[in-house]
């Protein structure tokens, strides 16, 4: 069965939690590594939810294989952007399910009014630093050794996307 690209809804949760959880576990692309309890997961989506932030995730048949959401900034002067967050199940990588997400997110932010998406990824992560520059994101800045796990030092690299 093909994957889809969906909105995320609360019967997502769950299986949002599982991925969050195992992606979380390679310690290689997110700043966790495991996922928070899921309550606290399903605080955060709902909040997100109720904000009408960009939400959807990858399913393979009911399966949440991956995610992006867009966290809309609620502070005076910053409502503009928003930081994206996603990932997907390693399996599922390098089909171009990376890539429809993220044009799904930056549609529907365009959609409510958004002027700048803001992420941050490892310097390690290639194939994600590739996918986001592809899509016309432009690097920001470099953080040197900004995440030193298992005496293993990574940097971090601030990227952002404006529309026109």
């Amino acid at each position: 069965m093909d994957v889809v690209v969906a909105p995320m809804q609360a019967r997502h949760f769950g299986g949002f939690h599982e991925c969050l959880d195992a992606v979380c576990r390679e310690e290689r692309h997110l700043a966790f590594i495991e996922a928070p309890p899921r309550q606290e997961v399903e605080t955060f989506l709902r909040d997100l939810m109720a904000r009408g932030c960009p939400q959807f995730v990858a399913l393979d048949d009911e399966r949440v294989v991956g995610w992006i959401d867009i966290n809309v900034n609620t502070l005076p002067g910053f409502t503009h952007s928003g930081r994206l967050g996603m990932g997907l199940l390693p399996a599922y990588r390098g089909r171009g399910l990376g890539r429809r997400l993220l044009e799904s997110a930056l549609a529907a932010a365009k959609l409510i009014g958004l002027k700048r998406i803001e992420l941050q990824v490892f310097a390690s992560n290639g194939p994600a630093i590739k996918l986001y520059e592809r899509a016309g994101f432009v690097h920001e800045g470099r953080r040197d050794r900004a995440r030193i796990l298992h005496d293993i030092p990574d940097d971090i690299i601030d990227m952002a996307y404006h529309f026109s």
